[in-house]
């Protein structure tokens, strides 16, 4: 975003805070403006650090650390801010609008080039924009719609291991995770139904954010607490991803064609499947299955947090399509293996499990996730983003024939922790683990793509301060 963007955004979230504090009322500064329409501000800041004890790159990246494969001691900080309000009619209408702003650290640092390595880095961004309107109870609406960017969760027990539908891509499979945001930001439509108390529905049409950007993707999802017990609580969903695509093959002006169709230039590569030459192509489908069981329907004891002996699961088929092991690069007569663990359902569905310990309400949360992810390869999004585009997995053949190669890890894990202080102003969160992480590199032609723990020796721990208002 340019500097003078930026500047607009930050003058905006003060024309709006200066607003809201000349006309707030006796009631908590909230803001009540003439017929019916209330206005009310709200902030969030956080400050976190922490450390890769012990990590892996990929044969692209390894000329940044010496030829070396593993990294160890590798130190991550940032500071975020966000700001907005939300603005609510007649307790019917809301619109909730929200700048952000994140200061960050680049990894890996170039000392003799790419100055923008070597300091403080600064970027504003959307956190949401939306209107909503619904009938009913406003905690679970008989109808809710909505329409704009939203954050949107759909397993409300995950804190960092799951919530996949939308969080990872399907052709590559690659995971695009948050410490601490176990949910994703949304462009479009979505329409939420409750007329069953115990039966909530789900339906999302939504515009893709990342490449092909701007294809769209209908999602249906559906949660049902069995006999309104609040004991077991089951959830399944399906995701269509670039089911409707804008682009035509005139679009490009480098004359590649359509990047989500077959045969489209040099965006897609074959493979042969009983004797016939196909293409892989962005477009996948995702299915979602998973479950909740908490005990303490059948005790209702004051002595246990909210979350306290909640034991869930999630499983995700991240593309039901099956590819064989084999492909054919373009303009190329030679088989060349590009995408092993795309020809069984078991190499694309990861499996989540987690269980929230009881603290006896001393912490918000102690949880710990373990997941099983059976793909061969690694999980990297740079063919997709730096590499030509392509909806294939990367360093396939290095990985299978470089004996220095990371061994990769199949099993995946964190433990989180959190205490919130002062009615829920003030938190402090730390996890440790070995997940999806990856680290932002402010010079893009140098963006590390894939994750940072790959082994079963690695590991991380973050820990984080939050303030709210």
């Amino acid at each position: 975003m340019s500097k003078t963007n930026s500047m607009l955004c930050v003058l905006l979230l003060a024309a709006v805070f200066s607003f809201a504090q000349d006309q707030s009322s006796d009631k908590g500064g909230k803001v009540v403006l003439p017929e019916g329409l209330s206005l009310i501000p709200h902030a969030y800041a956080h400050m976190e650090a922490g450390e890769i004890e012990q990590g892996s790159l990929k044969n692209d990246d390894i000329a940044t650390n010496n030829g070396n494969y593993g990294i160890d001691h590798v130190w991550t900080e940032d500071a975020d801010l966000e700001g907005g309000f939300t603005a609510i009619y007649k307790d019917r209408l809301k619109m909730e609008f929200s700048l952000g702003a994140k200061l960050y650290f680049s990894y890996p640092v170039f000392l003799g080039h790419d100055q923008y390595t070597k300091y403080l880095r600064q970027d504003i961004y959307f956190d949401q924009a939306y209107a909503q309107y619904h009938l009913g109870d406003a905690a679970m609406p008989l109808f809710l719609a909505q329409v704009g960017y939203f954050k949107f969760k759909y397993n409300p027990e995950v804190v960092n291991l799951g919530e996949y539908m939308f969080r990872t891509g399907t052709y590559p499979i690659w995971f695009n995770m948050g410490f601490d945001t176990p949910w994703q930001r949304l462009l479009g439509f979505h329409v939420q139904d409750n007329f069953f108390k115990s039966l909530k529905i789900d339906l999302l049409l939504t515009s893709a954010t990342v490449w092909p950007t701007m294809n769209w993707a209908l999602a249906a999802l559906a949660n049902y607490d069995i006999a309104a017990l609040h004991f077991i609580n089951i959830g399944a969903g399906v995701d269509f991803e670039h089911l409707f695509d804008v682009y035509t093959d005139r679009y490009f002006g480098s004359g590649t064609g359509d990047p989500t169709q077959p045969k489209s230039g040099n965006y897609n590569a074959q493979y042969i499947q009983n004797g016939d030459t196909l293409w892989y192509t962005f477009k996948g489908t995702k299915v979602m299955g998973r479950i909740t069981i908490d005990p303490k329907a059948f005790f209702h004891s004051k002595i246990f947090g909210e979350n306290d002996l909640k034991l869930y699961a999630e499983a995700d088929l991240i593309g039901v399509e099956n590819y064989p092991d084999s492909g054919l690069p373009q303009g190329s007569p030679t088989l060349t293996l590009v995408a092993p663990s795309y020809n069984k359902w078991q190499e694309k569905m990861p499996i989540a499990i987690g269980f929230y310990f009881p603290t006896f309400k001393v912490l918000d949360a102690l949880d710990g996730e373990i997941e099983w992810f059976g793909a061969k390869y690694y999980n990297d999004a740079s063919n997709q983003f730096g590499k030509g585009s392509e909806p294939l997995p990367y360093s396939v053949q290095v990985q299978l024939t470089d004996p220095n190669a990371p061994v990769k890890s199949q099993i995946k894990w964190s433990v989180y922790a959190k205490k919130s202080f002062f009615d829920g102003h003030f938190a402090i969160t730390g996890q440790i683990g070995r997940d999806h992480m990856t680290l932002p590199c402010a010079a893009y032609s140098y963006e590390y793509w894939n994750e940072l723990l790959v082994t079963a020796n690695d590991w991380w721990w973050i820990l984080k301060t939050s303030w709210m208002f």
